[in-house]
């Protein structure tokens, strides 16, 4: 496996943060039968991954970025 080192920019953290923000807040991806939306498993595990990547690169905000009701 190639290595390649990557640059990002505060500019590109908070994208990304915000990003990740709406979709642990506004997106959903599955409609159970009874109507109500929600978020799979799946969705939410990738956007736990998206959350800890953040937090390792040191653009992480609780206050923005917590988990929620929906996911």
């Amino acid at each position: 496996m190639q290595t390649t080192g990557y640059t990002i920019t505060p500019h590109d953290a908070e994208v990304f943060r915000e990003l990740v923000a709406f979709l642990g807040e506004d997106v959903f991806d599955q409609r159970q039968k009874n109507g109500v939306i929600a978020k799979s498993d799946a969705f939410r595990r990738r956007i736990s991954e998206a959350r800890c990547v953040l937090k390792g690169i040191g653009a992480y905000e609780a206050s923005s970025l917590k988990e929620n009701q929906h996911g």
